[in-house]
């Protein structure tokens, strides 16, 4: 009984779970939007979890935060750029960016040449997402160069939400894996009580 209970709670976990992800892929935050850097910097993103930034400039300077334990894998993190504020920080001044992006695919070559990330115009794509906080080392970026705002967006680059038709999937699987296992516990109780 215990047992199909759990299950019965696990697969409406799974059902809302898909559910909410197949409306937010297509009419929420999980749908791709645009942005410039610029407005990024003058507006921030709202409530986006999908994130596609034009203009965006990586300064060249990077952390890298190495995993804990085995399955941990390392990251970098690396502040991004409007081309108003690397012109300040070519200056000497001191800028706010308004995206950390950060990554775990990386050459773990490029650290002891210290070129991980190249100083260079890109367009961004990622997820909105907290780097873990056993890894957040965001406030180690030298105080020299940059404030982060309190605001400060975290994209994991190159990262995309799960396609629709898993979403679709864990929806009627978790249907399917509750029908029958409500039908089985059904045809075990008409069974007992016909035997009686």
């Amino acid at each position: 009984m215990l047992f199909r209970f759990i299950v019965v709670l696990g697969c409406i976990v799974l059902f809302i779970n898909g559910c909410n992800s197949l409306i937010s892929q297509n009419f929420g935050t999980h749908k791709l939007r645009t942005y410039t850097m610029e407005q990024v910097v003058r507006e921030n993103i709202g409530d986006s979890d999908f994130i596609e930034v034009t203009g965006a400039w990586q300064s060249g300077d990077f952390l890298h935060a190495p995993g804990r334990r085995f399955p941990d894998k390392p990251i970098l993190l690396y502040p991004l750029l409007d081309r108003a504020q690397l012109t300040a920080l070519d200056s000497n001044q001191v800028v706010q960016p308004a995206i950390v992006a950060w990554t775990e695919d990386f050459s773990p070559d490029c650290l002891s040449q210290n070129n991980c990330i190249e100083r260079k115009e890109f367009t961004l794509k990622g997820i909105v997402r907290k780097i873990p906080s056993e890894k957040d080392r965001s406030d180690q970026f030298s105080a020299a160069r940059y404030k982060l705002p309190e605001n400060v967006i975290f994209v994991e680059i190159n990262k995309a939400p799960i396609e629709w038709y898993w979403n679709l999937a864990m929806m009627v699987g978790a249907v399917v894996l509750a029908f029958l296992l409500e039908s089985s516990a059904f045809k075990k109780t008409k069974s007992l009580n016909n035997n009686s």
